[in-house]
């Protein structure tokens, strides 16, 4: 007979009518493995459970298709079970992010990869232009600076001439 591994599984619990406490949850999973942890989400208008729940239980596989196949699509308590592998805790999650980043700054410092960009080819193509003085070019001031003339609704634009990979340029 082979020694099967126990696990450690976050459980989603569904489908429940009554109030249900985690007394009942732990006792209804208890035979199937060991149970660290009930979460019961509560209600808004504080009468009791959503309706759902998480089971963090210590199982082994054999245990965990017996325990789908025996509560699975069961009536209890007025309503039908829902139970499925659940993901990770939002918490558990964040708290290993929290160490891997701390493990992360520990090690010794390696640069990020950062995306090589192309130079321009050409001083006549532009990625930008600001006013030289850096001031705010305005429609009352546009006739100061080069480049930029009024566009629709009297708005100041930046003029760019482009070039053609075949020599022509337009603006």
């Amino acid at each position: 007979m082979s020694a099967e591994t126990v696990q450690e599984k976050r459980v989603y619990i569904g489908g429940f009518k009554q109030p249900v406490t985690e007394n009942d949850i732990r006792c209804r999973f208890t035979p199937f493995g060991q149970v660290s942890c009930v979460d019961l989400p509560a209600a808004a208008d504080a009468s009791g459970c959503r309706g759902f729940g998480y089971v963090s239980i210590r199982i082994t596989p054999s245990q965990w298709q017996r325990c789908t196949s025996v509560y699975g699509g069961t009536k209890w308590k007025g309503g039908m079970l829902r139970i499925e592998e659940a993901k990770e805790s939002y918490l558990v999650r964040l708290e290993r992010e929290r160490k891997e980043m701390a493990e992360a700054a520990e090690q010794p410092n390696q640069a990020p990869a950062q995306k090589k960009r192309k130079p321009s080819s050409s001083p006549d193509i532009y990625e930008g232009k600001m006013a030289e003085d850096m001031d705010l070019v305005t429609a009352k001031n546009i006739d100061r600076y080069s480049g930029w003339s009024k566009g629709r609704y009297n708005r100041p634009v930046l003029k760019y001439k482009i070039i053609k990979p075949n020599g022509k340029s337009f603006t």
